[in-house]
């Protein structure tokens, strides 16, 4: 009996490091190679909705846990990143924007995250920086959250952008008094420009 006790342990525990995982933050400027279209949503807000909006469609979730210079016995962060488009009474989108989050696990102090809205005009070609939020610092807080400013529909529409990603840069303060600084949340898909019938 004892052994099967134990035997269950370790299988708990295996699982447990199977979740926390040593997080490889690419340094790299953001560009299309291996990003792919993502397809389904989510219609939960995960913040306050806009003026004009009925519904919101939260599109390319990415989250990504950063341990404690590799060692998430010593702390660590998850960081969490998508776009969400507001939709009006008649389905019409209203305006899109990027979002990033911060969840402090034990040995975290605190961060500081900015989360940026590119665009791709086709896959192929370099984004562009179409806008970014300020810096904010979590402040002691567990959960962080900060937006780009919203990109209206009636802009969307004659932009020549077809996809977007949002990419999050996020700063760690250990409890021991080091920092892990300027690592990079990047979603390898994409969502289209849901106002533009050219992106269609």
């Amino acid at each position: 009996m004892r052994k099967i006790v134990v035997a269950g342990l370790i299988i708990l525990g295996l699982g447990a490091l199977a979740v926390i995982v040593p997080a490889s933050a690419s340094q790299n400027t953001p560009n299309g190679t291996g990003r792919a279209l993502r397809h389904g949503s989510s219609s939960r807000s995960l913040a306050p909705l806009a003026a004009g909006d009925a519904f919101v469609s939260n599109d390319d979730f990415f989250t990504q846990t950063f341990n404690h210079f590799g060692d998430p016995a010593r702390g660590s962060v998850v960081g969490e990143s998508w776009i969400e488009t507001g939709f009006d009474n008649a389905n019409t989108p209203q305006d899109i924007q990027g979002f990033t989050r911060t969840i402090l696990l034990p040995h975290a102090l605190r961060t500081s995250l900015k989360v940026q809205l590119y665009g791709f005009v086709t896959l192929d070609v370099n984004p562009d920086l179409i806008t970014s939020s300020s810096t904010v610092n979590s402040a002691g807080a567990l959960t962080r959250q900060v937006a780009t400013p919203e990109i209206p529909a009636s802009q969307l529409a004659n932009d020549p952008h077809c996809f977007f990603f949002a990419l999050a840069t996020i700063s760690i303060r250990w409890d021991d008094g080091r920092l892990s600084s300027n690592l990079i949340l990047d979603p390898p898909v994409v969502v289209s420009n849901p106002s533009n019938p050219a992106c269609a």
